[in-house]
């Protein structure tokens, strides 16, 4: 059986290494690297507090390693400035370290798995103490070929690192429910600590944990003992988060631990209150956010008694929660309007607006069944569930619910059910009503291991069944675990892109979703690719959804650059991005004036209007310049794509009878 595990983990990581090879760094990814190599080589964690750096940090030890150029660029602004800009370091990064970029990317790639075999032995072991070894092996295969798993697990990214680290640790913490002890409890604060470094939605574990506790003690406990276990409890509790807590602080290097609360500078509101009298002078910071909010929100612990106490958190770990609060929450309309007014000079129209009743907010665009509009949809993750999980993976998962529902057990066994369920529903509830965050499947990929885990218990279920019955529950189990399988190898290497049969499949039109869903600026290498195998030598338009500058290829291998332009945009769509004071515009191509019959090829993201920053093909910027407006290409819809570039970026070969069908679309407004 052992046999068994290991060849199912090895399929899992020859897949997942075999496919990353083929595809470049996504959007976060590029910020990401470069932020995981200055903690290692200065010591801070100033660079990209967004969310908490463990994973960062083992992605980038193969890349210090293989000593990427860095000298000159901690010698540059988005480096020396007091708040460093995250983007414009890693575009800055990119720059120095063209030659090498992507074979230091797939350095950095090539250990993310590791994270994903830990969450399989997790998966397995779990589902092993409470299906059996078949019900193990079942719920370990649909882990191991889970298209999600395996599009994510590959990245420089939190989510599948946050998703192993946080069953691993909720596993300690089942197993110490069931026989607590103080080593036990040790080692579920241990875990916990760690699971609290990959990504904040891991924070969630500190209640969950706490319920988890009160069903053992309500289901299982003898009355007699109740106050006894409950003391225990309290105490081992205790332990449990004081050394989180100590894990965390570790991991940060206790850099800003101990700064007093009413120091901060914070900017969400859990964090912050309105500004007495409406508008205050707040610190200069060049972090658009932080000079959107700033003004008008101030640090509610100040004032108070918690003012001078200090955090036992780390600074960069509570500006990081902050942030992300402000992103999972979106930004109030009316410090965006407020703002404005105070940009204009008009401070008592500022005052105004911030202290206005509107509590609508806006954020990220997002995208759903072909609308898009910048306010998510709450049942926008259980539609990216139903869209992006392989339909033998969802009989499984139905059926392991039917059965919660049909069969009796004991009230120790209730317990371990709602330790199984209790992730996923918090996580689907807290991401569908508490939260405007729609970008993607993997904002509820820590849902996975634990709906796996309980769809083992079909293994026995079918076992006790007898003649018929029981050979048609092994038919269907086989059959949909066997769909679940071919939905991986099907779509094989491009499991970003990933979409079931019934959905539609990755080239449906409309496309259901976009962004991390299908389209995150992996297909850039694949697209240089074709264009050298088909279109050698000829100019290609791009517009291209993604943070790596298309003429990298020169600069990688000179004889291979790219002869690339912008394609038209919608008039009035596109606007320069805001230069630095006194710094000479640079030479700019800028997007083509007409359009004009030849290739183009377009990031799926794009083609469906989302907003974004675009590269200029001058040899004089490298860092984004133009900001694109939503809609800007979408015009490209009416055209039909003679090759989907692993179904992220369609490729167009336009006639001049298309160009004349789109020229209504492109001429000046007004």
């Amino acid at each position: 059986m052992a046999l068994a595990v290991a060849g199912l983990l090895v399929a899992h990581l020859a897949l997942a290494e075999q496919s990353l090879v083929l595809e470049n760094p996504t959007v976060d990814e590029v910020v990401h690297l470069p932020a995981g190599v200055t903690y290692w080589q200065k010591g801070t964690f100033r660079l990209y507090h967004h969310n908490p750096p463990l994973v960062r940090m083992v992605a980038a030890l193969p890349v210090i390693w293989a000593n990427p150029v860095t000298a000159p660029v901690y010698e540059q602004e988005s480096w020396t400035r007091p708040d460093p800009s995250p983007t414009n370091f890693s575009q800055t990064f990119a720059f120095f370290n063209a030659a090498r970029y992507f074979e230091l990317f797939q350095l950095a790639r090539m250990v993310m798995p590791l994270f994903s075999i830990l969450g399989g032995l997790v998966v397995f072991d779990w589902a092993r103490r409470l299906h059996g070894v078949w019900g193990g092996l079942l719920s370990l295969c649909l882990w191991v070929f889970c298209p999600n798993t395996l599009a994510h697990c590959r990245l420089i990214t939190a989510d599948v690192g946050s998703t192993a680290l946080g069953v691993a640790a909720t596993f300690v913490f089942w197993l110490y429910l069931r026989s607590p002890s103080w080593p036990r409890a040790m080692a579920a604060g241990v875990m916990l600590g760690l699971a609290e470094l990959t990504k904040f939605s891991m924070l969630l574990l500190y209640a969950v944990w706490l319920l988890l506790w009160l069903v053992r003690l309500i289901l299982v406990t003898p009355r007699t003992q109740i106050v006894r276990r409950t003391v225990v409890g309290a105490a081992h509790g205790s332990l449990i988060v004081a050394l989180s807590v100590l894990v965390i602080d570790d991991g940060y290097r206790f850099e800003g631990v101990g700064i007093p609360f009413g120091r901060f500078e914070f900017a969400s509101s859990t964090l912050t209150r309105p500004v007495a009298g409406g508008i205050r002078k707040a610190p200069a910071s060049q972090n658009p956010l932080y000079a959107l909010m700033w003004p008008f929100r101030e640090n509610r612990f100040r004032g108070t008694i918690l003012a001078k106490l200090p955090a036992p958190l780390p600074e960069h770990y509570l500006l990081g929660f902050d942030e992300q609060k402000v992103e999972a929450d979106g930004i109030p309309n009316r410090l965006r309007r407020a703002h404005k007014a105070l940009q204009e000079g008009d401070v008592e129209l500022a005052r105004k607006e911030a202290g206005s009743a509107d509590e609508s907010v806006g954020g990220y665009s997002v995208y759903l069944n072909g609308v898009l509009r910048n306010s998510g949809w709450w049942y926008y993750y259980i539609c990216t569930l139903l869209y992006k999980v392989p339909e033998g993976t969802w009989v499984l998962v139905l059926l392991s619910l039917l059965l919660l529902v049909i069969q009796r057990r004991t009230r120790a066994a209730w317990a371990d059910e709602i330790c199984l369920w209790t992730v996923p529903v918090v996580v689907l509830y807290s991401m569908s009503f508490l939260t405007d965050i729609n970008l993607g499947l993997r904002y509820v990929l820590s849902i996975a291991p634990y709906v796996f885990i309980a769809a083992g218990k079909v293994v026995p279920w079918v076992e006790g069944l007898c003649g018929l019955r029981r050979w048609i529950g092994w038919t269907t189990t086989l059959a949909s675990l066997g769909l679940t399988i071919a939905s991986a190898l099907w779509i094989h290497p491009h499991y970003l892109a990933y979409f079931n049969w019934i959905s539609g499949g990755p080239d449906r039109v409309p496309v259901r979703l976009i962004d991390s869903n299908l389209d995150w600026g992996q297909d850039l290498v694949g697209l240089r690719a074709w264009c050298r195998e088909h279109a050698p030598g000829q100019p290609v338009g791009l517009a291209y959804f993604g943070q790596i500058n298309p003429s990298i290829f020169g600069h990688a291998q000179p004889a291979d650059s790219f002869d690339w332009f912008l394609p038209p945009v919608k008039p009035g769509s596109t606007v320069l991005l805001p230069m630095k004071p006194g710094l000479r515009p640079p030479r700019l191509v800028g997007p083509a004036r007409r359009l004009a019959p030849g290739y183009y090829a377009v990031s799926a993201s794009l083609v469906y209007g989302l907003p974004w920053r675009l590269y200029d093909s001058s040899p004089d910027v490298w860092a984004p310049v133009w900001n694109a407006e939503r809609n800007a290409f979408s015009y490209f819809q009416q055209f039909e794509p003679i090759r989907p570039i692993g179904h992220s970026i369609y490729v167009y070969k336009l006639s001049q009878e298309d160009v004349d069908r789109a020229a209504p679309l492109l001429e000046p407004r007004g």
